[in-house]
This record gives C-alpha cells, sequence and structure tokens, in this order.
C-alpha cells in the first residue's frame, strides 16, 4: 500500500500463475486503499486474452457518468482520456486492471492517462507472465506465489468447517492442502466437495491428487470438484458457460435459454419451474467455487482458469465442445473437427469463408459471435447437415436474410439473437418445433406474421428491441402454448388494424412471466386479470419507458402504474403479489392500507392528490406495516399531510433503508415519535425536498434511532427553521448520528441552526445584542461525516461554536463545500469570552500556540459568501495562524467579493502545515483580493525548508505539492506575495508546478521576477502548461532588471560559446490570448522569443490577439532558439496585427520546425528555406495574399515539410492559384516513385496525408501545375481518405483521367459543393477504389457523376462493383441527367443485379435505379435534380407525379427497396 502513495509510481504489475490470487489480491488492495482513503475513485475492469476495448470503455464511463457520441474506439479512448485527465486534476484514480496477456497502450487503446504527467493516476494491473508486466513499464512488480501453510490452512478450515481439526481428519487434510501447492483456486475447488462428505471421499481425494506442478495440481482440483457436481444437470450447466466469451458477465437468463434448449431441465413441467431451476444449479455452481458472484444482478462469471479446465472438458469424451475465434475455426475446417463435435461457439472478428454445406450430423448447439453487427453471408445450405441442432445463438451479427436451409432445422428448440439487425426472418415460421425465440437488444421493426406457426413456442422475447413497430396480432393470439413473453420495449398496442391489443393477451392462458409496457390503462381491459404470474414486469401509463436497473433488481414481481380512475381489478391482484410497486397520478388511491403486503420491498407513490396520510390506522387496531419494506418514496403530493396516521407496531417499517420525501408542501412532520410507534433503525439515505410546512426534520427522540443514516438531504423547504427540533441538557457532545457520512443541505432560506435551543427567550437576546448564534453547538457529534454540502442557506451566520471540539465533532471531515450563504461573516469566533477548547500542537522555537485543526480536510470549496472576510470573527486573511489543514488538496474560492488575502502570518508553522498537500489552488471573482499570502513582518520566515541559491541563503514560503494554480477574473491582484506587478517573485516557490493558468489579472505586468534567484527558478522545473489570457497590462511573462541574464537550471552550448539560459525543461503548451501589452517573453523588443529563454519540450504554442508582437522567433542562428522548436507540434497565430514575421532571421540558413500550423500571414509561405519534417496539420484561414503554400519543390526542405502531413485545411484564401507552385521545367520526385505502366513518372507524394478541405479559393487552378484539373498524374496522395470542395470556381474535373487508382486508393469520402465549372465527379479508373459517401451540391454544370465513357467493356463491367458505396446524395445540379454516361448501356447485366433489381430487366432502367439498391445500403438522396428525376419517375410509372416527388407516397414508388429521396 505504500507504493500506491509514491508520486513517482504510476503502474504496478503484479504476476503469477492462474489461480494463485491475482484477481483477490486486486479485490483486497481496493478494499484497503478505500478504506484508508488514498484514492477518490476506483475503477477495476478485466481485459482477458482477446480484450474488448469499447467494453472497457464503456464500464469506465458508466462509472465516471460519461455518455459517449463518438463511433469508434479510437475516438472513445480520446474522449474518455480527455474526461479523466480533467477529473486528476483535483481527484486521484486508482484503476485495477485483471488479465493482461500482452503488451496494450492503455492510453491509446482505452483512454487510461498514466505516467509522470498524470501523477493522481495510478494502475495496478495483473498477468501470468513477468515479461508482459516489463513491456507494459511496471515499476515495480510482485509475483504472487501463493499462500503459506498457514494461510492455506486457514482458507481450507474456513471452508469445510471444524471437522478438519477431529483426529481422523486432521492429517488427511493437511495432506490435501500440501498436495494444492498454496494455491487458492485449487483449494477452494477441493474443500468445497468435500463439506460433509465421509472420510472416504476424503481419502478418494488424496488419490486423485498426483500431480507434478502446480498447473497439473490445479487441473486435478478442479477435476474433483468437476466430479463431485452431484446435482443433475449441474454439470451441463457448468460446460455451457465455456462457451461464453472469457471474462464476459454471464446473465442466467442467457444460460436458461441454452440449457433448455440444450435439454436440461427435463424434469420440470412449467418455463417458471425451469427458471428457478437454472437459479439453484448456479447458486450451487457458485457455492463449488466453480463460478463467480457479479457486480450485475443476475449473472455470473467464470474465473480464466476455470474456463479453460472447462473447454478441456467440454472438447473430450462425449461432449466434443470447440470453442475458439476464426483462427480455430480455420484449423477446425482444415482436420474436420465439426464431423463429431455436439457444440460450437465462435467468435468471429473477420468474417470466415463458411463452407457451403456444414457437415455436422452430431451438431446440438451452435453459438456465433460477431462484432459491431459486422455483416454475415451464410451460404444457403450452411444448416442442411445440422440435422440435431437444437440450440442456435447469433450475437453483434447483421443478416440482410436467413439462409434457405433454415427451414431444415426440424430439431431447433432454441433460437436467440442478440444486438443483431435484422430484415428478412419471415422463414423462422418453417421451425414448427421452436420453443424459445428470443430478439434482445436487435434492430428488427416487424415481427414477421409467419411466426404465429410456431404453435410449441413457450418462451418470446423481444426485449429492448426499440425500433420494433409491429407485432401481429394473430402472432400473439395463436401462441397458445406461451409461457413466458417480455416485449417492455414495444408500446404501438392497437396502433393500425394490424398490431397486437393488450386484450389479446387473455388468449395466453399458460403466461407465468411477461414483461410488458403498456402506455396508455384504458388500453388494458376491465376483464383482463392475471392470476398465475410469477414474474413479471408491467408498466401502465406514459411514463415508464426507462428501466430502473436498480429499482428492479429488488424484486421479480414489479408493477408500475399510471392511472386517472380507480385501480381495475387486474390491477389490484398484481398490486397486492408485487415486490415493487410505483404507482403515480391516481386520484382513487386515499391511503396504502389495502397493499401493506409483506412481500413488498421497495414502494414510490408520486402524485396521487386526493391521499393526505399513507396510512391510516385510526379506524382499526394497530397494525405492523410494511414490514420488509427497503424503499419507500412519496413525491409529488399536494394534499399529503401525515405519512401515517393513527399507531403502528414497533416492527413497521423494521427494513426501511432509504427514504425520499419531495413536493410535499402540506407535509407537517417527517416522523411522528417513533420509538413508540415505528423503528427506523436501519434507515440509511434521507432525502426530504420541496417540503414547506417543516419546521424541523427529526424530534431528538426520532434521531436517537437514526443509528445507520449514512447520507442526508434536505433541500427547497421554506420554512424550515432546524434540523433537530430539541436540545438535551448538559455540555457533553453526543453522537446522534454516529454513521452519518454526507450531510448536504441547500436552499434552505430560514434555516438557523442545526438544532433548536430549549430557551427561545435567550436565543432571541443573544441576537439583540449582537451576538450570534452558530450554526452547530458544542452538543452535536458527527464521528464518521466526511462531506459537508451547504448552500442558499440564509440564515447561517456562523458555523461552529467556540466550545466545539474538532477532534470529538467532525475527526473524519474531507470536503466542505459551502455556496450562496449571504448573511455568513466567518466559521467561529476565537475572541469569544467562553472556554475554547483546542489541540495544542507544537510549533517552532519551541513556542506552543493554540490550533484548530481539520486532520483529514483535503477539499475546500467556498462560493458566493458575498460578507465573509475569514475563517475566524475579526481576522484579516481566509487562513490565519490558529487553523490548520494538514491534508488539504483543493482550494477553491469563487466570488468571495471581501476577502483580501488567502493566507496570513506564514512565519508560524500553522499555515505552513496547511500548505504540504495542497495541489490545487483556484481563486476567482474575488474583487478586493490583493495577495494570495500576506505578511507585514520585515523578515519573511521559511515555510518548509530553505533552498540555496549560489552561495546565498534565501527564506522562501514553498508550496512542495501544488500542481496546478488558477487565478481569474481578480481585477485588484497584484502579486502572490509581497509585491506589487509581479505575481512570483524569489519568495515563493512551487516545485510540483504544472498549470499555471491566469485569465483577467488585469494589474498584473510580471508573471516572474528576478529569475538570477533559485527560488523562482524551482517553479518552472515541472510546469506542463502556461495560459495566460486577458490580462491588460502584462509587459513580460519574466521581468529581470539586471544585466546578465544568469543560467537557471543549465547552460546550453551554441556555435561553440556558453549562453546562460532560462529554462522551462516541462513546459509543452503556451497559450497567449488577448494581451494588448505583451511585447516579449524575457526582454521587450517585440518579438515574443529570443535566446535568452528555452523550451526544450514545447509542443503547443497559441498566440491570439498579442497586438503589439512583431516577431515569434529572433536570432535563429543561435542554439536555444532551436532547443524551442525540436517538439514544437501546434503553433497557432491569431489577430496578431502587427507580426511581420514567425521568424526574424539576417541569416540564410534553413530551421526545421515540426507541428500544425494556422497562420494567417502575408506572401509565400513555406519557401526552401525553412522545413516542418513533423508537419501534421497545416491550416490558412484567410490569408489574402498568399499565392502559392510550397514553393521550389525541388530543393529538399519544402518536401521534407510532406513527409507526415496528415491533414491540409486551406479556406479563404482569394488569391491562391496553386498548393505547390514549381517553375521548372523538371517534375522532382519528391518522396519516391510509382511506376506507372511500365514507366517511372516523377510525382509529388504525400505519403501520409488522410484529409484535404478546400473552400472559398475562387482564384484555384490546380493543385500543382495545372489549369482546371484539381489533381493530375504528378501528385499522389495514397492514406487519402476525406477530400471536401466547396466554391472552387475555376476547377472543371477533380482529377485527370491520366490518374493512377494507386495514387488515390483510401478514398471513402467526397463532398462538393459551389464548384459551378465542374463537370463530372468520379473518372474511369477511379471507380474501383471503395468509396463509401458522395455528396454533391449546387453544382450546375454536372451532367454524370461517374464517367466509363473512355474506358474498354471489360473494364467498364469491372469498375461497376459498387459494394461499399452506403450514402449517395446529390442536390441542387440542374444539368444532371445520368449518374453515368451514355456509353453505360454495353455493360454486362450480372454488375446490374447483385440485390433486389433481379425483376427490372431493362438496363437503362436499371443504370437509373441503380443507387437506389447499391446492394440495400443505406442511404439516397437525390434533390433538385429534375431531368434525372424524371427519367426516374418515368420508369416507375408515375408520369402525373413528376411534380410532386416530394410526397411520401411518390418517394416510396420511386425507392420501392426502402431508401427515401
Amino acid at each position: 500500500m505504500d507504493v500506491l502513495n509514491d508520486k513517482n509510481t504510476s503502474i504496478i504489475g503484479i504476476w503469477g500463475m492462474g489461480g494463485v490470487g491475482k484477481t483477490t489480491l486486486l479485490e483486497e488492495i481496493r478494499r484497503q486503499a478505500g478504506e484508508k482513503k488514498l484514492f477518490d475513485m476506483f475503477f477495476m475492469v478485466t481485459v482477458s486474452q482477446t480484450p474488448n476495448f469499447e467494453s472497457i470503455q464503456q464500464k469506465i464511463a458508466d462509472m465516471i457518468g460519461l455518455e459517449f457520441t463518438e463511433k469508434t474506439p479510437e475516438a472513445k479512448a480520446e474522449r474518455l482520456r480527455w474526461r479523466i485527465c480533467e477529473m486528476l486534476k483535483e481527484k486521484k484514480l486508482l484503476f485495477l486492471v485483471d488479465g493482461v496477456w500482452g503488451e496494450i497502450d492503455l492510453e491509446k487503446k482505452v483512454g487510461i492517462p498514466y505516467g509522470e504527467n498524470y501523477k493522481g493516476s495510478r494502475i495496478v494491473l495483473t498477468s501470468r507472465s513477468r515479461d508482459v508486466c516489463d513491456q507494459m513499464g511496471c515499476k515495480p512488480t510482485y509475483q504472487v506465489e501463493g499462500l503459506n501453510d498457514d494461510e492455506a490452512w486457514g482458507l481450507f478450515k474456513g471452508i469445510v468447517g471444524e471437522i478438519v481439526e477431529s483426529a481422523d481428519r486432521k492429517h488427511i487434510a493437511k495432506r490435501i492442502v500440501g498436495k494444492c501447492g498454496g494455491l487458492p483456486l485449487a483449494i477452494k475447488a477441493v474443500a468445497n466437495p468435500l463439506k460433509e462428505k465421509s472420510l472416504s471421499h476424503w481419502e478418494v481425494c488424496i488419490s486423485e491428487l498426483k500431480g507434478q506442478n502446480l498447473k497439473s495440481v490445479v487441473r486435478e482440483a478442479l477435476q474433483f470438484s468437476y466430479d463431485y457436481l452431484s446435482k443433475p444437470y449441474a454439470k451441463e450447466m457448468f460446460l455451457l458457460c465455456c462457451l461464453f466469451p472469457e471474462d464476459e458477465v454471464i446473465d442466467i437468463q442467457d444460460l436458461f435459454r441454452l440449457g433448455l434448449g440444450f435439454g436440461l431441465f427435463q424434469n420440470t413441467t412449467t418455463l417458471d419451474t425451469a427458471m428457478a431451476e437454472a437459479d439453484v444449479l448456479v447458486d450451487y455452481l457458485k457455492s463449488s467455487s466453480l463460478l463467480l458472484e457479479s457486480d450485475r444482478e443476475g449473472s455470473v462469471l467464470m474465473h480464466d482458469v476455470i474456463r479453460e479446465f472447462a473447454i478441456s472438458v467440454a472438447s473430450r469424451d462425449k461432449h466434443l465442445f470447440l470453442v475458439g475465434t476464426h483462427q480455430e475455426f480455420i484449423c477446425w475446417k482444415r482436420n474436420h473437427a465439426f464431423t463429431r463435435c455436439t457444440a460450437v461457439s465462435l467468435q468471429i472478428d473477420v468474417v470466415p469463408e463458411f463452407p457451403y454445406e456444414w457437415e455436422c450430423p452430431e451438431l446440438e448447439l451452435l453459438k456465433l459471435e460477431g462484432k459491431d453487427k459486422q455483416p454475415l453471408v451464410l451460404p444457403s445450405n450452411i444448416f442442411k447437415r445440422m440435422e440435431k441442432l437444437r440450440v442456435l445463438s447469433m450475437t453483434d451479427i447483421q443478416m440482410m436474410s436467413l439462409p434457405a436451409s433454415f427451414e431444415d432445422l426440424k430439431s431447433l428448440r432454441t433460437l436467440c439473437f442478440y444486438k443483431c439487425l435484422l430484415k428478412d426472418i419471415s422463414i423462422i415460421g418453417e421451425l414448427k418445433n421452436l420453443e424459445i425465440l428470443s430478439f434482445c437488444d436487435c434492430d428488427i421493426e416487424e415481427l414477421p406474421k409467419e411466426i404465429e406457426k410456431l404453435t410449441n413456442l413457450r418462451f418470446l422475447e423481444l426485449t429492448n428491441c426499440k425500433n420494433l413497430r409491429l407485432v401481429p396480432s394473430s402472432v400473439i393470439c395463436n401462441l397458445s402454448n406461451l409461457e413466458g413473453l417480455y416485449m417492455r420495449s414495444f408500446s404501438q398496442w392497437k396502433v393500425g388494424k394490424d398490431n397486437a391489443s393488450v386484450e389479446d393477451l387473455k388468449k395466453l392462458s399458460s403466461l407465468v412471466a411477461l414483461e410488458v409496457c403498456i402506455p396508455n390503462d384504458n388500453l388494458w381491459p376491465d376483464d383482463l386479470v392475471f392470476r398465475n404470474l410469477t414474474r413479471f414486469k408491467i408498466s401502465v401509463g406514459d411514463a415508464f419507458y426507462h428501466e430502473d436497473e436498480h429499482l428492479f433488481s429488488h424484486s421479480s414481481k414489479i408493477l408500475e402504474l399510471k392511472t386517472n380512475t380507480t385501480f381495475k381489478e387486474g390491477f389490484n391482484m398484481l398490486l397486492k403479489i408485487a415486490g415493487v410497486i410505483h404507482i403515480e397520478g391516481t386520484n382513487a388511491l386515499h391511503n396504502l392500507n389495502e397493499y401493506n403486503s409483506p412481500l413488498l420491498k421497495c414502494l414510490i407513490i408520486k402524485k396521487c392528490q386526493e391521499m393526505k396520510y399513507a396510512i391510516d390506522t385510526t379506524k382499526s387496531a394497530p397494525l405492523i406495516v410494511f414490514p420488509l419494506l427497503e424503499i419507500l418514496e412519496i413525491c409529488d403530493m399536494d394534499n399529503l399531510q401525515e405519512l401515517y396516521l393513527g399507531m403502528l407496531l414497533r416492527e413497521s417499517f423494521g427494513e426501511l433503508r432509504k427514504l425520499i420525501l419531495k413536493g410535499l408542501p402540506q407535509l407537517m412532520n417527517v416522523w411522528k415519535n417513533p420509538t413508540e410507534h415505528a423503528s427506523l433503525q436501519k434507515l440509511r439515505v434521507l432525502g426530504v425536498s420541496c417540503c414547506h410546512k417543516l419546521k424541523s426534520i427529526f424530534s431528538l427522540y426520532m434521531v436517537r434511532d437514526l443509528v445507520q443514516l449514512q447520507e442526508m438531504k434536505v433541500s427547497q423547504c421554506e420554512a424550515l427553521e432546524y434540523i433537530i427540533d430539541g436540545e438535551r441538557n448538559g455540555d457533553g457532545h453526543e453522537n446522534l448520528f454516529p454513521q452519518l457520512n454526507r450531510l448536504e443541505l441547500e436552499n434552505l432560506p430560514k434555516l438557523q441552526r442545526f438544532m433548536s435551543s430549549l430557551n427561545a427567550l435567550a436565543t432571541s437576546a443573544n441576537c439583540g445584542s449582537g451576538v450570534l448564534e452558530p450554526f452547530f453547538n458544542n452538543q452535536i457529534a458527527f464521528p464518521k461525516l466526511e462531506f459537508m454540502i451547504f448552500s442558499n442557506i440564509d440564515g447561517v451566520r456562523e458555523i461552529w461554536t467556540s466550545k466545539f471540539r474538532l477532534e470529538m465533532s467532525f475527526p473524519q471531515l474531507r470536503l466542505l463545500n459551502l455556496g450562496s450563504l449571504l448573511n455568513l461573516t466567518h466559521f467561529w469566533n476565537m475572541n469569544s469570552n467562553e472556554n475554547i477548547h483546542m489541540e495544542i500542537v507544537p510549533a517552532v522555537e519551541d513556542n506552543a500556540r493554540r490550533l484548530i485543526e481539520f486532520p483529514c480536510l483535503q477539499y475546500i470549496t467556498l462560493e458566493k459568501l458575498p460578507i465573509f472576510e475569514s475563517f475566524q470573527m475579526g481576522g484579516h486573511a481566509l487562513f490565519d495562524g490558529k487553523v490548520a489543514f494538514p491534508s488539504l488538496k483543493r482550494l477553491t474560492l469563487s466570488s468571495v467579493p471581501k476577502l483580501m488575502h488567502v493566507w496570513e502570518n506564514m512565519d508560524g508553522p500553522p499555515a505552513h502545515v496547511s500548505l504540504q498537500n495542497l495541489i490545487s489552488l483556484d481563486i476567482g471573482y474575488c474583487d478586493t483580493l490583493k495577495n494570495v499570502v500576506s505578511c507585514e513582518r520585515d523578515k519573511t520566515m521559511a515555510a518548509a525548508e530553505e533552498i540555496e541559491v549560489g552561495r546565498n541563503t534565501a527564506e522562501v514560503i514553498i508550496f512542495p505539492a501544488l500542481e496546478t494554480i488558477n487565478f481569474h477574473n481578480l481585477p485588484n491582484l497584484t502579486s502572490f506575495f509581497a509585491r506589487n506587478g509581479t505575481l512570483f517573485d524569489e519568495k515563493v516557490a512551487f516545485p510540483s508546478l504544472k498549470e499555471l493558468n491566469l485569465y483577467g489579472v488585469h494589474k498584473l505586468m510580471h508573471v516572474w521576477e528576478n529569475m538570477d534567484g533559485r527560488p523562482a527558478h524551482v517553479s518552472l522545473q515541472n510546469l506542463f502548461s502556461l495560459d495566460i489570457v486577458d490580462c491588460d497590462t502584462l509587459k513580460n511573462v519574466v521581468s529581470c532588471e539586471r544585466d546578465k541574464t544568469v543560467a537557471v537550471a543549465e547552460e546550453i552550448e551554441a556555435q561553440g560559446n556558453t549562453t546562460g539560459l532560462i529554462i522551462f525543461p516541462a513546459l509543452e503548451v503556451i497559450h497567449f490570448h488577448n494581451l494588448p501589452n505583451l511585447t516579449s517573453f524575457f526582454v521587450e523588443n517585440g518579438t515574443l522569443f529570443d535566446e535568452k529563454v528555452a523550451f526544450p519540450n514545447l509542443k503547443q504554442l497559441k498566440l491570439y490577439g498579442v497586438h503589439k508582437l512583431i516577431h515569434v522567433w529572433e536570432n535563429m542562428d543561435g542554439r536555444p532558439a532551436h532547443v524551442c522548436l525540436q517538439n514544437l507540434i501546434s503553433l497557432d497565430i491569431l489577430e496578431c496585427d502587427n507580426l511581420k514575421n514567425v521568424v526574424s532571421c539576417e541569416k540564410d540558413k534553413t530551421v526545421a520546425v515540426a507541428g500544425e500550423i494556422e497562420v494567417p500571414g502575408n506572401g509565400t509561405l513555406i519557401d526552401e528555406k525553412v522545413a516542418f519534417p513533423s508537419l501534421k496539420q497545416l491550416k490558412l484561414y484567410g490569408v489574402h495574399k498568399l499565392i502559392h503554400v510550397w514553393e521550389n519543390m525541388d530543393g529538399r526542405p519544402a518536401h521534407v515539410s510532406l513527409q507526415n502531413l496528415i491533414s491540409l485545411d486551406i479556406l479563404d484564401c482569394d488569391t491562391l492559384k496553386n498548393v505547390v507552385s514549381c517553375e521548372r521545367d523538371k517534375t522532382v520526385t519528391v518522396t519516391g516513385e510509382i511506376e506507372v505502366r511500365g514507366n517511372t513518372t516523377g510525382v509529388i507524394i504525400c505519403p501520409a496525408l488522410e484529409m484535404i478541405h478546400f473552400r472559398n479559393l475562387t482564384n484555384l487552378t490546380s493543385f500543382f501545375a495545372g489549369n482546371g484539373t484539381l489533381f493530375d498524374e504528378k501528385v499522389a496522395f495514397p492514406a487519402l481518405g476525406s477530400l471536401e470542395l466547396g466554391v472552387l470556381n475555376n476547377i472543371t474535373e477533380l482529377w485527370s483521367p491520366q490518374v493512377q487508382v494507386e495514387s488515390f486508393c483510401q478514398v471513402k469520402t467526397i463532398v462538393v459543393e459551389g464548384c459551378s465549372k465542374l463537370l463530372q465527379i468520379v473518372p474511369p479508373r477511379l471507380l474501383q477504389i471503395g468509396i463509401e459517401t458522395i455528396t454533391v451540391k449546387r453544382c450546375p454544370s454536372v451532367k454524370s457523376l461517374f464517367v466509363l465513357e473512355r474506358l474498354a467493356v471489360d473494364e467498364r463491367e469491372a469498375s461497376l462493383t459498387f459494394y461499399h458505396l452506403k450514402y449517395l446524395m446529390v442536390c441542387g445540379l440542374p444539368k444532371l441527367e445520368y449518374i453515368f454516361d451514355k456509353k453505360v448501356s454495353a455493360i454486362s447485366q450480372r454488375f446490374f443485379v447483385p440485390v433486389g433489381l433481379r425483376n427490372v430487366s431493362n438496363r437503362k432502367r436499371r443504370n437509373k435505379i441503380l443507387v437506389c439498391t447499391l446492394y440495400e445500403r443505406r442511404a439516397l438522396l437525390v434533390r433538385h435534380s429534375p431531368n434525372i428525376f424524371l427519367q426516374l419517375i418515368k420508369l416507375n410509372n408515375v408520369v402525373d407525379k413528376a411534380k410532386n416527388y416530394g410526397k411520401t407516397k411518390a418517394r416510396r414508388k420511386l425507392c420501392p427497396y426502402g431508401f427515401y429521396m
């Protein structure tokens, strides 16, 4: 655990063989780190041998509340990394990564940042190999070698029991434990079967454990445990688990469906008993240590070692299971392994070539799992030889239609589709023996009518099929044997004449499990009553289309009901047996007496306006009310006055854990005397809001019952004056809330104190005399309170009484957040005459100082406190010498206008103690703040340590851990400590500072001063980011008045000379924005960077609105300036009005630069004198005098700038003629030569260029030396994927006819807009390159999109393979006549009939509507192109609707295959 606290450690490796306990160790690390509060958040993920990075990303995103809009894993990783980086600014995060099999870049693949730049992030990973830990850069690494003898014996004894100590068994038990080699997995595997077994079984165990090494021991132990599975079907259920991917959470319902189809549970007569049997078997396997608990309700996990064992067992003997990926699939085909197997589980990353007939006469179960709904085309006869197939499961696959041989699966009992995109599935109706049919998370729009033929169907699932619109009524009515129906995502009941109605459910007399969502209670027939349901999730009303998984985990009987009428008989029946009830909006419910069920676990009541009392026992004897209820929420009920009226017995609400009361304006009391009427001793969460008649929350008697209360939130109660009504006699503390961890009080305008006073007259007198009543008196203690949040409480003027003893009252407080407390002036009055109780903390110079210390407080946030001045009354700074925060990590101060200083009197240890662990300091909108640290003494005392500078000793105030400083909108801040105009001088140091952000610090003239002193240099060593915005008076970042610049960190040799430098060794990002008076970084000469400063790791430089800047770099022939450029990745310069040159250099030396450039400059941008060997992005916006981007390309420097260019954006450059201008007669090969038809031709190649975006280039004639043709055969972009062009008025064609396919082989997206002279889009040679998206808008001269007339017939046929095209949009092309040019009619028919056009005999017609099918791809949009529309409409016999083609019917006629124009 000590290593986790080491700031220099980022990733820790744990390795050892499978089953040795690595995962258990990770869980223990998580538990202990949580108890010690070493981290703010924990993330535990499993990688596995075939990692699913998107699943890992989603799990982390769910924990931090991040919703992805990105589609690709790479984009998700970047988004997740950004969010985690933001979190690391104020939190420490621990990532526990289990089961790493090979080297993985966790930052790029997943999005988990780590390393020296992310000190708040720690990773602990486990692997079976030390080499993997080394490859991952783990330091340190630890080997897990198993338990020692005592630990192993303790584990075995803990499972088997005290019987191991008996004389006849102890020696055998010792031998068994010794055979297990200290491996927890092996010990658990043998111990569980031996529980309550005779001595002979123990002796058998000894005889079977013969392994010579640990791996064989584990295998033998697992075999022993497997052999001793005695329950029927337990072994089969265990083996089914190995069919799921490694480390996947296994849903018990999925297991049940596979098992039922595979022939398990044959002794059960109903589906409900079979489900129960599945639950029993899973519990049995968990108790045998063969399955593991999962965090998700209703699911389990299988250890990877146990899964390997299960696969080996399932692959031998009579089972013959084959489990693997598409690589194993190839071996299976080669070895003819299919002929004897009974079950196959295949994970498909790359769609394999399935055999035309899959000869598997013994196959009973087939499980296919794809990825990202990839298309899967199965041969039509693939199922022809699978006569015995009983179970077929497909996951994450896209299928346009099912193979014809599907109808040959006469033995099929279970058919499951998960996360599949399905179109034509009507052939399922031929599977007459099917019993289970599941569509879970599938993209399916309608259920085929043919399913009504499945009269043997017992289970139909349509869970989370969000696009489902049609379920034919005949389907529901004819499935008379249905026992389970799951269709909560379907809401179109009785919509249209063919859709099912709720009344159809009456035909299902065998139904025992039902999940439905009915949008309106009127759809529920009066005589519909379910008397046999044992499992149900029924929602009635339009408010319940979302599922609360946490809510649903409480019971398998859930009813959500929204109705304005009296409950129907069917509803009353369900209300009496439900475990979770959610009722909303009914006026017929007067109280809950009738539904006082002992089975009820969760009750939510909303908007039942006729209810005055939730429970009314005045007309009956005292009752035991809701004895097992765990959650009670009552919300938005205008007339509710009391939760109960009358007498309740003590057992009432005995299990209540959570109580939420919201929007109850007439509620008078939260609870009445619970000691007499009910017990709330198990209540953990209490939320009260918008209860405007409440004057208090608890009575003192009630509070004594709340011994388990952990969270309390009270908000928006207008009349609330106290939390507790009543005050006990005496002066001692009382732990009224011994377990309270979180206290939130918000928007309570009349709240004065936490506990009321017995002597109201005395209170009034005190207020009249000016003596403030503190919010907490000295009688209340919160021994475990960690989070305290107060907001918008006008009555609070002082927080604590001066008598309070912090070590007893708030010893665990970690977070203090106070906002919008308009009358708060201070926390306590230390000048009171009352007897003050404080801890005594040793101080410097052997003196003693009275000190109040918050030992655990890590986060302080003070916001919108208009009259607040200091912690204690009369103080001149927020913190003085009488208070200390040794654990403080983050301090945020915002809108505290009377604050003048944060720390004062820094010569004593108390204030220094508060600085030791401070990581983040954020101060904003504090109008009168002058200094962060104010010291009035003549001598500045060393707060933490002394730093030696040269031969002198300087006394400094050190913030040793501070990493981030954010100062924003501080109009009067002049310095950090005791200087004017300069933020940091030699008296303060920040050795860990990484980010410095200054926004709107208007009186600041310099950031650093007197850089020849050592302290200031210490603050620069780790600085990573410098962001200065809207600092009007800033002249220099560093101001040095001395004649000689002193070397701060090191000396850099340049041309044989030694020059003193100010070095920022770690600085990577500089952003200067709106600094009108900034003239330089270090010397006032109009040049930002000269030879006196160096940034060896600078990667990103942004300059916006730095109006006095003339040059960015100067004197480039010196070594220091070069150092600034070596790692530069991004350079953005905008609105710098006086900028003449980026680099001002009088010599002819070529300078190397690298990175992304965004420069609105003048003249020729890049000539042979500069080079950018790492340039990835080039953006030019509004460079109005630019004629060429590159010139003289036969020189080496310019070509170097193209090597790594990925993105090229040129916009609004009116005078640009060519991107590359070459005046020489000979075109020189820039990066290489491409062989074209046997010849070698010099071309300009951008090998990495992926994206080109040109817009508003009205004078552009070509990319390179052409006239009207954008790209000719002299340029090649083999990696180009996206081409976006807009308003290029002098371009007539995009590619010349001579361009080679190899030069543009990766183009996927083409967008062309507003090119007035353009005639055609895609030339003949590029028709085969796999274009996916084409958009053409407002190009008035375009007559055809694709040109074939220059190709021979055989070339034309080869060109028409449009299987990649997904989207074609044509808009505003008045001259467009043809998709292809006129010569297309000679092309062979077979290229036009891939899908959907088999009945179209006319070739010309096929030419016109080819793009309507395009292999049934996604979209076709053709607008404002009347010529082509006229032809299409005529061919579809709707000539009379030519003028109204925008109407729905015309569009459907025009696109009969589902594509809308």
